[in-house]
């Protein structure tokens, strides 16, 4: 399962490691002004949309990149029952290949309220 913190410079997203086969990555920072916008999710298997790359257990599971011929691409790790966290990314500002971030996290809540503009 992903982890997700906030750091001095951003959100930090670090995958487990099978997780990494299907993003291509260890971690992602999001760095703090290239977040516009940030969203408690209850149910995010339900958030992704487009084509994908990457894992998929219908109904369970969704890890990888979404929104391929979309127009908005997202990185994905979330799982049935439990909730995320919705970021909207300035890809050019955070020099990132996508658009959003949608994790699983037990603390979804925690977080988009920590990240909430008011609070940046």
């Amino acid at each position: 399962m992903a982890m997700m913190d906030i750091t001095d410079g951003g959100v930090r997203v670090r995958f487990s490691a099978w997780e990494r086969l299907a993003v291509w990555r260890d971690e992602v920072v999001v760095p703090r002004a290239a977040i516009k916008a940030v969203e408690y999710v209850d149910a995010p298997l339900r958030r992704t949309r487009g084509g994908r790359a990457g894992a998929l257990i219908s109904g369970v599971l969704k890890v990888g990149y979404w929104g391929l011929g979309a127009g908005v691409r997202q990185l994905v790790s979330v799982r049935r029952g439990m909730p995320g966290l919705w970021i909207a990314v300035d890809r050019e500002a955070a020099g990132l290949p996508f658009d959003e971030v949608l994790v699983s996290v037990p603390n979804a809540a925690e977080l988009a309220g920590a990240l909430a503009p008011s609070n940046a």
